[in-house]
């Protein structure tokens, strides 16, 4: 059993992977939340934040760096996906956005069926043990835009309906480990110092990324240094946010549709417009309408 701290109510040792209390079932913080705010977690990632801010101030650019670090305060999680599953998604207040786990499970959806279907269920199960089925995923982003190559439409979220629940890590947890060559023996001993909860997202993002900064860095360049994307998925350079449970339309706090590429696209997009105008929630086109 692995076990984070007390109980606050009865003083017993709870599992990380628990929701509540197993003793007195008294809920809890979200275990990937939990997992973020262990003490070996923060400090080790503190370390790693100052180093950073320091070598930043040895190559006479702390003040970028600290520019950086004010705008990644507004920072917001950011999910692509098709306009079909957009359109779905804001549909009706029943609508759930499901896991990659949950619809296999219920038979809506086949395995990918590549390589990477072993290598998630490693990684996921390293970093969320016996709870990954409940993790969303997202992409951390300065200007609403997410990935495309995940989908054509960015579903930007709600800060205060996440921030409670969500989580960030380095980098997409595959690729973290398939860089690092870490064994599958080895995925209990992740290092330490590459997530953090949500309100310490700033210095992962810093942790990261200062040495992608220089004196002459622009503040409007910001945005392309957090998130860049690659030719594929796995080219993709991003800070990865873990969202625990459900989501539904009132989620979102507006959706970019960044191109359409068929009649079919501006039919949904247009229709997907006028759905979003019933939850109340905005939308920007990148691409047009006809």
């Amino acid at each position: 059993m692995i076990v984070l701290d007390q109980c606050t109510h009865c003083g017993n040792n709870i599992p990380l992977s628990a929701e509540r209390c197993p003793h007195c079932a008294l809920p809890g913080i979200f275990p990937n939340v939990r997992a973020a705010e262990r003490v070996e977690e923060r400090e080790a990632l503190n370390k790693r934040y100052q180093e950073s801010l320091q070598r930043a101030a040895s190559r006479s650019y702390e003040q970028v760096a600290k520019d950086f670090e004010t705008a990644l305060l507004d920072s917001q999680a950011v999910i692509a996906r098709s306009l079909l599953e957009a359109d779905r998604l804001v549909s009706s207040d029943k609508e759930l956005y499901a896991t990659y786990y949950e619809k296999i499970e219920g038979g809506i959806r086949l395995p990918n069926g590549d390589k990477w279907d072993p290598l998630r269920e490693v990684a996921e199960g390293a970093l969320f043990p016996f709870y990954k089925k409940k993790v969303r995923y997202a992409a951390l982003s300065l200007d609403g835009c997410g990935l495309s190559n995940y989908g054509e439409c960015f579903l930007v979220l709600q800060n205060h309906m996440i921030a409670h629940r969500a989580s960030v890590f380095e980098e997409n947890c595959v690729m973290f480990m398939e860089k690092r060559k870490i064994l599958m023996s080895e995925a209990n001993k992740l290092p330490a110092g590459y997530r953090a909860t949500w309100g310490e997202r700033v210095k992962v993002c810093v942790s990261k990324l200062v040495d992608k900064l220089g004196a002459n860095t622009k503040r409007d360049t910001f945005p392309g240094i957090l998130l860049r994307e690659g030719k594929t998925s796995e080219d993709d350079s991003f800070v990865e946010v873990h969202i625990w449970g459900p989501m539904t339309a009132r989620t979102l706090e507006r959706v970019i549709v960044n191109r359409l590429k068929s009649r079919a696209d501006r039919v949904i997009a247009a229709a997907l417009r006028e759905r979003l105008k019933k939850v109340d929630v905005t939308i920007h086109m990148r691409a047009e309408v006809a």
